[in-house]
């Protein structure tokens, strides 16, 4: 066995009943590493592009990295690989908590499960295997129910991840929960997949263990080396502005920037944004929460005790979920934002594509195109919530809500009012304001992402010229997108991305697997994931002219600081051309033979 792996892969068949503990193939963990790297080769590998993705064709392909479990920090996240019901085409999403840590302890690196039961069921795992168990009992309860009933019942000794209503109710944009409902995997509605198959809850059980790693001194240096840039925090205040405020501190830097997405992408500043920033959430912080093994503590847990939303508990809002309802619903209550954000999380549902779907209900409502039996504007977080609670039960106008903006948009004849990327919703990153932003949501493998290359970063650097799409950005873009495939893959927390360079990432590796990686080897483990991700998209019918932004963004000028700014198609399509040209790919997106072969891969589109 590969040091540092757990060593096992879990087979879960559904359909049949059926679990299967195998061991873990050396040459997938050699060319994959882990992680996002081992679910998007099983993903492809399974050929089910043409599968619907809530039939029981579908694959939830649970995948955790070889960091999971051992000393170093950030490496608490689990990967899902999926086709997405949101999208139609590669799935990803990832999740931070305990659950990888206990997964890695009970011996798996991987769990695999298709197929769909009759019945509702949940799956526990322990290190003896698998169980397919009855769920009858908590099928309609929500996410919080659902694992206070399931840690009861295994005595504590659990990670639980679940779904809630919403992804019973196959919403297309459903999550999984985990950490008393307050981790999601949110984005491309993995909690739809797991909906579909009436798996309603995953329970890991198993005791800490220490991971047998390969070089045991290379990885106490490599962790005393990471708390020291973290004493030292040559940023400046990198672990006290998570400590103190959390990511709601990007409310304040998006709109001094004025990058900050406002009344449905009409406006890149809200004038009453301190209402909803850090020091007006900051009075209702209760304690800091984090991951397993993170000295960060980002995660903030709030109390609201008075007023309309008094009873609320939630950790959050996180500045996503704080732009999608704050800005785009323009709603100026942190403290109405922080009971919708309970809802979202107690429901089961994406909080970033809700708030865009709510978002444009309203314009859609204002323009005569959609029909309400109660009006919903913007400023208006009673309206949202009734939204939210029609689109969770699939009622009336939430059963097509339910569908995401794409599919709003094109049955109410509003295409060019949407703004998405290959069905997926942005997140709070204008790329008027951030050009770089476009080139992340035009080439993103899962569609408007901002976490597969971070490029708002190089736009607020300072060191780039912020507003052109230049063939730097397309250099740094490929490098980011290359460093943080392979955080993917150990799997690392994006908040670490300025601890772990190329060369702590290398030491990594080799630390915990033996791998004599360097930093060409480890580019070529992200290519063989860009590639297959790129395949499957193609091979679901994604196109290259699929490859840009909405409309609305190279048409519709904002204003920043005395600067109207629009995305430059043009540049976007010289610098996609660039990216597709260094990738190794043809005019048209798609993986060059002679690139697959170099990175051993053979399988091209038909």
């Amino acid at each position: 066995m590969v040091p540092s792996y757990g060593g096992f892969i879990l087979n879960v068949d559904l359909t049949n009943k059926l679990v299967e503990k195998k061991e873990l193939d050396e040459k997938l963990c050699k060319m994959f590493v882990g992680g996002k790297g081992f679910g998007t080769k099983l993903l492809y590998d399974a050929r089910i592009e043409k599968a619907d993705p809530l039939s029981p064709d579908n694959l939830l392909i649970m995948s955790i990295g070889p960091g999971a479990g051992t000393i170093i920090p950030f490496t608490s996240k689990v990967n899902f690989n999926f086709k997405s019901p949101l999208t139609g085409c590669y799935g990803v999403s990832q999740m931070g908590g305990y659950f990888a840590p206990k997964l890695k302890w009970a011996g798996y690196d991987i769990v695999i499960v298709r197929g769909r039961s009759e019945n509702p069921v949940y799956l526990y795992i322990d290190e003896n295997g698998g169980e397919i168990r009855n769920a009858d009992y908590l099928w309609g309860k929500t996410t919080q129910e659902t694992e206070e009933i399931l840690m009861k019942e295994l005595e504590q000794k659990a990670a639980v991840l679940e779904i809630g209503p919403a992804g019973e109710n196959l919403v297309k944009f459903a999550c999984i929960c985990h950490a008393n409902a307050w981790r999601q995997a949110g984005r491309t509605g993995p909690g739809a997949v797991m909906g579909s198959k009436k798996l309603k809850a995953i329970a890991v059980v198993s005791d800490r263990k220490e991971v047998a790693v390969d070089n045991p001194q290379t990885v106490h240096e490599l962790v005393e080396e990471i708390h020291k840039h973290i004493r030292e925090d040559p940023v400046g205040t990198l672990a006290e502005n998570y400590r103190k405020y959390g990511t709601p501190r990007m409310v304040e830097i998006a709109n001094e920037l004025h990058f900050f997405p406002t009344g449905y992408w009409r406006d890149v500043y809200f004038e009453k944004y301190k209402k909803i920033g850090p020091e007006a959430m900051a009075k209702y912080i209760v304690s800091n929460r984090t991951c397993w093994n993170c000295p960060f503590a980002c995660g903030k847990l709030i109390e609201i005790k008075e007023g309309p939303y008094a009873g609320t508990r939630v950790e959050g809002p996180e500045y996503e979920t704080i732009y999608a309802f704050g800005g785009l619903c323009k709603i100026d209550s942190i403290e109405a934002i922080a009971k919708i954000n309970e809802l979202c999380d107690l429901y089961g549902i994406d909080t970033m594509t809700m708030g865009n779907v709510a978002s444009f209900a309203i314009e859609a409502y204002k323009l005569g195109k959609l029909k309400l039996e109660k009006g919903v504007d913007y400023s208006d977080p009673e309206g949202v919530i009734q939204l939210i609670e029609k689109v969770v039960k699939r009622e009336g106008v939430g059963d097509l809500l339910a569908e995401g903006v794409r599919y709003v948009a094109d049955t109410l004849g509003l295409t060019d009012l949407a703004i998405e990327s290959r069905g997926l919703e942005p997140a709070g990153y204008d790329p008027r304001s951030l050009p770089g932003m476009a080139l992340a949501y035009a080439l993103s493998d899962r569609g408007a992402c901002h976490l597969r290359s971070v490029m708002y970063a190089v736009d607020m650097s300072g060191k780039v010229e912020r507003f052109a799409i230049s063939s730097e950005k397309v250099s740094i873009y490929i490098d980011n997108e290359d460093r943080y495939n392979v955080f993917d893959c150990m799997v690392l927390c994006r908040f670490s991305r300025q601890v772990f360079t190329w060369d702590k990432l290398v030491k990594m590796v080799k630390g915990l697997t033996g791998f004599n990686y360097d930093i060409n080897k480890l580019k070529e483990v992200s290519q063989r994931i860009q590639a297959l991700s790129r395949l499957f998209n193609l091979k679901c019918g994604s196109k290259c002219s699929e490859d840009t932004v909405s409309k609305r963004f190279m048409t519709e000028a904002v204003k920043v600081n005395d600067r109207l700014v629009t995305v430059n198609e043009k540049e976007l399509r010289q610098a996609i051309n660039e990216y597709y040209q260094r990738r190794g790919w043809d005019e048209k997106g798609t993986p060059k033979e002679e690139t697959l072969k170099n990175l051993g891969l053979t399988d091209k589109t038909s």
